[in-house]
């Protein structure tokens, strides 16, 4: 049979009083709690347990996939009419035979203990006593744990038919011998349960809450939970308990980082889950969860195969076929959970264990364990060299764990060299916690002598992130120049002091990046494009290379050169991977990808990579989250799709205003008035335009100039007086400064309503772009401007193609109007038909029809209702009182009018 899936089916999650604004669920949400596990898998495991041709389920699932929940659910379904004998293992007990039943064995007389035969006969009728008649189901929890003759008598109450037996195991390969040949005979049924995916903990956590879900709320539980229903319950309880998770308007959003270690709930799950396994198998767990992640190698050394082979077979571990065999905890949340029971005494004890299979030398450590090694080296409260602590503070800002990487870069002290560049990734990871002003603050306590003392590519990689601070912060912009004239003064100095080329050339290097940097943040694409184009072009340096490539992507995409924007944007991606480079410019050009995916009208490819971002993230999604759920709402918005953009835009805006996230304000705001202009709210828009105006200018220009089109978008959708002329004077002031994407961009749709120059304008100006957007805004510049029909037809079915319905219905709006005033009834007809499609998917036009087709005359709309009913000639030239002649003229003359063949397309949408 199938394979389906199920969860938890007790509890519900309640907030503490008075946490934030999160309340209490009501009865509803409790329902919907409740009811995780679905009933028709319940129906399903019901119903085979009443076949009278089944012996029995078994429900396989890792621990906490629901399988106790899903046989309660069961038990409560069969209800009072089934007798159920639970059975539970001991894992930790010796076999004891018989150990299962020791209950019953208890009320049998001494005689009937002669034979194990005779035990299993007794046994038996022992049950068949309790059940007085009903029939009986035999539930098996943990099914590896059951003894041999426990088994026996399983097998003779199946093979007997006196009891079906519904088994919980967490792999079928656990199952005994004769168990799993009745399964593979088919006399038993399996049923697998599997972790949620991200898409069914959005349902779950919609269904329970009650209201919309943040985006990066759902990736944060579903990545600490990792789907499994169990570990899920108890995040959100604590969430909820803690204030964590509050509704922000009308949208839940965490305001922290999701915290396991303190979860009561998931505290007990721990603790009942290790109460089953051996003294070995616990104290292995405390190893690796101070070990976080280790080589193979190195558990199988501490603990023997034996024990290793025991954690893998109860699923604790996670192992990496390839290379060195990485091992780490399968759940997450075990390890933090056992990391906060350790005490100091405790930590020290397993420290010094670990220290002898890893070795006390760091320096043996690749990149990726040096993190690891940090960490269980704190936490066994051992001090940590400045250049292993720096070298975990990098890990942990790929990692995207900020506050990791805070923990380890303020290892290091200000006497040491290393402490720049500590403080270097104190900014970073302060910027990566939306906090500018924490970041420029960390760069200024570099004082004059230990910025002297770096070296010229050192003092470089400094400015560049001084710089990339400065750009976030209002009024930072203006002391960039400052800011980089000292710069290449202090270079200047160091050029006559060093004889090194190599340094001084990459030093120079990162002065030209950030000033680079500092142009395409402000817009400036022109004067920076040329020359990013020869530094990526002929850069001797790899990485300064590929990160001017970076920001050559967002270049491209903003000039007209979309397509060439994303290939660029992989390139760069593809060779910074293949040389193991951290690229400075990484967010720059994930920008570069998003702006010519979008731009270029493949807006349906740059949501397959935001919900890439959603799905995959994990961790990062507390910090990524925001912005990912920002830029995926104006990507729909910008397509016309407002119902699928108002939801990931309200998951921003809760997820700035809970935690500030890197989300800016402005666009929020301006995206939301423009899909709420879409679905025709225009109560909902006007209000998201005040929010908007009051909440200042965005400091990146990519940023501001999204905002501004979405915001005087949503106006001309709400047909406010002035939005079109402003569309279009932002559009001239975009193409002074050689940005023909967002000129091009703003003309289209300020020229809903347009006129033969500023069609002719934007046909000039979209010509030179690339991608199917700019062939669109062509076609329906010259459709428009020559009232050519085809040619607006071709605008549409491109529109079409790209699922750009807004803009579809825009092109045969207009090809509609023309053909009906030319008399072009079977065009007219035509593109009236596909009008008529969109019209039931779109709240509100973005253009109406001028014309409603060609007139009827009073007897011709008569004619025509009475032969859409089906009346013949003769039948409506005795109703009229008139020959069957003088009707079929009227026939002739409405099929002329209508463009149609015959009475059959008078059922259609036609004027009768």
């Amino acid at each position: 049979m199938s394979e389906p899936r199920t969860g938890w089916t007790n509890g519900h999650p309640t907030p503490a009083e008075g946490a934030g604004e999160a309340r209490p669920m009501g009865a509803a949400a409790r329902r919907a709690w409740s009811s995780v596990v679905r009933q028709d898998v319940v129906e399903s495991v019901a119903a085979l347990l009443e076949n009278n041709g089944v012996e029995g389920v078994v429900v396989s699932g890792a621990a906490g996939t629901g399988k106790t929940a899903l046989a309660r659910a069961v038990e409560r379904r069969l209800g009072r009419g089934t007798h159920f004998l639970h059975l539970y293992g001991k894992r930790t007990s010796d076999a004891v035979p018989f150990g299962q039943f020791d209950f019953l064995l208890a009320r049998m007389p001494a005689a009937a203990a002669s034979s194990p035969g005779a035990i299993v006969s007794h046994l038996s009728d022992l049950i068949l006593e309790d059940a007085q008649g009903r029939s009986i189901v035999v539930v098996v929890d943990d099914m590896p744990a059951m003894d041999n003759m426990s088994t026996a008598v399983l097998m003779h109450l199946m093979l007997s038919g006196t009891a079906s037996v519904l088994v919980l195991v967490r792999h079928v390969a656990d199952l005994p011998e004769d168990l799993a040949w009745r399964l593979k005979d088919h006399l038993m049924r399996q049923v697998h349960l599997e972790e949620f995916s991200r898409d069914e903990v959005l349902e779950l956590l919609t269904g329970t809450l009650g209201q919309v879900v943040s985006a990066t709320a759902v990736s944060t539980l579903h990545a600490a939970s990792r789907g499994n229903p169990l570990v899920l319950q108890a995040l959100v309880a604590e969430q909820l308990r803690s204030g964590n998770l509050q509704l922000q308007g009308n949208v839940w959003a965490l305001k922290g980082r999701v915290s396991v270690d303190s979860a009561q709930t998931l505290s007990e799950v721990v603790r009942a889950r290790l109460a089953l396994e051996s003294k070995a198998v616990r104290e292995a767990l405390e190893h690796l969860a101070m070990l976080r992640r280790t080589p193979l190698a190195v558990l199988v050394e501490l603990w023997g195969p034996d024990v290793v082979t025991e954690l893998e077979s109860a699923g604790y571990l996670a192992i990496e076929r390839d290379g060195r065999h990485w091992v780490e905890l399968a759940d997450a949340y075990l390890g933090e959970v056992l990391r906060g029971w350790m005490n100091e005494d405790r930590r020290r004890d397993v420290y010094q264990r670990i220290s002898s299979a890893v070795g006390p030398d760091p320096g043996r450590l690749e990149r990726e364990d040096v993190l690891s090694f940090a960490l269980w080296s704190l936490d066994g409260g051992v001090p940590v060299e400045p250049g292993i602590a720096l070298a975990a503070a990098r890990s942990a800002m790929d990692l995207f764990d900020p506050e990791l990487a805070l923990k380890c870069a303020q290892l290091v002290s200000t006497s040491e060299p290393e402490w720049v560049a500590a403080a270097q990734l104190r900014a970073k990871a302060h910027i990566a916690q939306s906090n500018p002003a924490l970041a420029l603050a960390a760069l200024q306590e570099a004082t004059a002598g230990q910025l002297d003392a770096l070296t010229a590519a050192e003092y470089g990689s400094y400015m560049v992130d001084l710089c990339r601070v400065l750009v976030r912060l209002p009024g930072g912009e203006a002391r960039i120049a400052e800011v980089l004239g000292g710069a290449e003064e202090h270079m200047s100095a160091l050029a006559l002091s060093s004889d090194d080329d190599e340094d001084l050339g990459e030093g120079a290097d990162q002065l030209r990046l950030a000033r680079f940097a500092a142009m395409v943040h402000a817009g400036d694409f022109a004067a920076a494009r040329t020359p990013l184009e020869d530094a990526h072009r002929t850069g001797a340096a790899e990485s300064f290379r590929l990160n001017c490539g970076a920001l050559l992507s967002i270049v491209w995409a903003m000039t007209g050169q979309e397509l060439d924007a994303v290939v660029l944007a992989k390139e760069v991606l593809a060779a910074a991977r293949e040389a193991d480079l951290r690229l400075a410019m990484a967010a720059e050009v994930q920008q570069g990808m998003y702006l010519g995916l979008l731009f270029s009208g493949d807006w349906r490819a740059c949501t397959v990579m935001l919900r890439r971002v959603l799905e995959e993230a994990g961790s990062a999604m507390d910090y990524v989250g925001g912005a990912t759920e920002l830029a995926l709402g104006v990507a729909y918005t910008y397509a016309g799709h407002g119902s699928l953009a108002l939801g990931l835009l309200m998951g921003a805006r809760a997820q700035q205003e809970a935690r500030g996230s890197l989300v800016d304000p402005v666009l929020v705001h301006s995206a939301l008035a423009f899909a709420y202009a879409q679905l025709d709210d225009a109560a909902a828009a006007r209000r998201h335009l005040d929010l908007a105006e009051s909440g200042g200018t965005p400091a990146e220009w990519v940023v501001g100039s999204m905002a501004k089109f979405c915001n005087l978008m949503a106006r001309r959708w709400l047909q406010e007086p002035g939005a079109k002329q402003k569309l279009i004077e932002s559009a001239r002031e975009d193409l002074a400064q050689g940005r023909l994407t967002a000129a091009s961009t703003s003309l289209f749709g300020a020229t809903v309503h347009g006129t033969d120059e500023e069609f002719a304008l934007l046909e000039s100006i979209s010509a030179q772009r690339q991608g199917s957007m700019a062939r669109i805004n062509v076609l329906t510049a010259i459709g428009s401007r020559t009232k050519d029909v085809p040619t607006l037809l071709e605008a549409a079915e491109t529109a079409r193609g790209l699922g750009l319905d807004a803009v579809e219905s825009r092109a045969l709006v207009l090809a509609t109007d023309i053909a009906r005033e030319r008399h072009s009834s079977t065009l007219a007809r035509s593109a009236q038909q596909r009008l008529d499609e969109l019209t039931e998917r779109l709240p509100l036009l973005p253009l109406a029809p001028h014309t409603h087709g060609p007139e009827l005359t009073g007897r011709e709309r008569q004619i025509a209702k009475m032969a859409s009913q089906g009346l013949s000639n003769r039948e409506m030239a005795a109703a009229l009182d008139v020959s069957v002649r003088t009707v079929e003229g009227h026939l002739y003359q409405i099929f002329t009018k209508l463009g149609i063949s015959s009475r059959a397309d008078l059922e259609g949408p036609v004027h009768v």
